[in-house]
């Protein structure tokens, strides 16, 4: 007997990789399987893919949602105004996939869909940014630079590769900004290169190394990078040693907490999921619980750490 009764594959055909019909061969059979009825719906526009959501979600039970960090970001926009949204499946099918990632799903098609459809069913947090939504992390400095460095003609020869190589720019170029940080009400003055707020683990493929991250415990992680010299690189990637403390730190700051604000001397650029459209300041507050998603059992062992 299938699972679910009524689902929806929706895909924006202009966001990422072009959805083929291999992606429909490679998803449906799983999903066709544990369902009742399963329904097929492309877009060709973010305002139609987020009306599609919308739509979608007053008759489904499980919402699967085809595509990147920017297809993903646009569906947790649509779905996080409901009072009652279907359940949300990632189907990875982007350049980076953070949140998947994040989640352990499996990178091919085939294999997300087939973990998913007999995953378990989790409450994911996410947070509110002046107004917007987000589910992976939003960031200032660096991340933007890089995100806007971009070559789109490097992204579309080396994928995730052009991540690395604009990142490496913006570390030469960058330049340490003032910002004031609260923190649940406590005001930190801070200067770096970058500063973070996460629910998720991943940034452009790389798996932020710290284990206390968990887009479930009702909690945002703040990290300000001082610097960008070789030390405060050494100290960021000595985070994934559970040993090492943040407090110990000497170039990396962190922090936790439900609800952030940010402002600096100048406005400056928001990188949302990869998304930049937001300017400082940020009020941002974590919404726990927000959305129940699919994941796949092995996370069930693993608790996402």
């Amino acid at each position: 007997m299938p699972r679910f009764n009524r689902t929806v594959l929706l895909y924006n055909a202009q966001a990422g990789q072009s959805m083929s019909d291999a992606m429909i061969g490679l998803t449906t059979p799983s999903l066709a399987e544990e369902s009742n009825s399963l329904e097929l719906v492309q877009t060709s526009s973010p305002e139609e893919f987020t009306e599609a959501c919308i739509q979608a979600a007053e008759s489904a039970e499980v919402l699967f949602v085809v595509g990147g960090d920017g297809t993903i970001h646009l569906a947790v926009q649509a779905l996080t105004t409901l009072e009652n949204p279907p359940i949300l499946g990632i189907l990875p099918g982007g350049t980076c996939n953070d949140f998947a990632r994040t989640l352990g799903i499996p990178l091919s098609l085939d294999e997300a869909a087939s973990s998913l459809v007999q995953g378990d069913i989790k409450e994911i947090d996410t947070a509110r940014i002046n107004g917007n939504a987000f589910l992976n992390f939003a960031g200032i400095g660096i991340i933007t630079d890089a995100s806007s460095n971009i070559d789109p003609h490097l992204k579309e020869r080396y994928g995730k590769l052009s991540y690395f190589m604009s990142g490496l720019r913006s570390i030469r170029q960058a330049e340490p900004f003032s910002a004031t940080v609260e923190v649940d009400g406590i005001v930190h003055l801070e200067e770096g290169v970058l500063i973070l707020v996460m629910n998720g683990k991943s940034i452009g493929t790389h798996m932020v190394p710290l284990q206390l991250i968990d887009p479930m415990d009702g909690l945002l992680d703040v990290f300000i990078v001082q610097t960008s010299s070789i030390a405060a690189v050494r100290e960021w990637f000595s985070l994934a040693q559970p040993e090492v403390l943040t407090d110990e730190l000497e170039h990396v700051t962190h922090y936790q907490g439900r609800r952030i604000v940010i402002r600096t001397e100048q406005e400056m650029d928001v990188d949302t999921d990869g998304e930049i459209y937001l300017k400082t300041p940020l009020e941002i507050e974590i919404e726990p619980k927000k959305l129940k998603m699919l994941v796949p059992k092995l996370l069930e062992e693993e608790d996402l750490s």
